[in-house]
C-alpha cells in the first residue's frame, strides 16, 4: 500500500472510533507475518472491528489495550520519529509505522507496528448499529 492508501485507512478507522464512546484491542491472532487485531466494546460478544495488518516486519506492544475514543488513537507515525524508530529497529524500507494509542500509556508510547498493509473490517453486526 502506498503511504496515501495507509492514511486513508488510518482515517476511517478513527472515523468510526469517534462515533463510539471506548474501544478495546486485543492483538487476536499473528501467523505468517499476518496480525489480526480485533476491537470491541465487550469482549464477551462480536468484534465491533477488525484490522487486519499485512506484511508484519515489526511489533511493540501489549496484548490488550483500552483506547480513549475522544482522542485519534491510530497515527501513522512520519517524519523524525518514524526516522528514529526505523535506526533503532532496523525497519526495512518500504514498510509504515502505526501507532495504536493505548490509554494509561505515554503518547510517545502506544502500540507500534510496521506494515507494508492495512485493512478495515467492519462486521455486518458493528455497520447495523453505527
Amino acid at each position: 500500500m502506498t503511504e496515501q492508501e495507509i492514511k486513508i485507512v488510518v482515517h476511517q478507522i478513527n472515523d468510526y472510533l469517534s462515533e463510539q464512546l471506548w474501544m478495546d484491542f486485543e492483538i487476536a491472532e499473528y501467523s505468517k507475518y499476518v496480525m489480526r487485531i480485533i476491537g470491541c466494546l465487550d469482549f464477551c460478544g462480536q468484534p465491533n472491528l477488525e484490522i487486519i495488518l499485512h506484511d508484519v516486519f515489526f511489533a511493540s506492544a501489549v496484548f490488550a489495550w483500552t483506547t480513549d475514543t475522544a482522542r485519534q488513537a491510530v497515527e501513522l507515525i512520519e517524519g523524525e520519529e518514524a526516522r528514529q524508530i526505523n535506526m533503532k529497529f532496523h525497519v526495512e524500507q518500504g514498510y509504515h509505522l502505526i501507532r495504536f494509542q493505548a490509554e494509561d500509556y505515554p503518547d510517545t508510547c502506544g502500540c507500534i507496528f510496521g506494515v507494508k498493509e492495512m485493512v478495515l473490517e467492519l462486521p455486518r453486526v458493528a455497520r447495523e448499529i453505527k
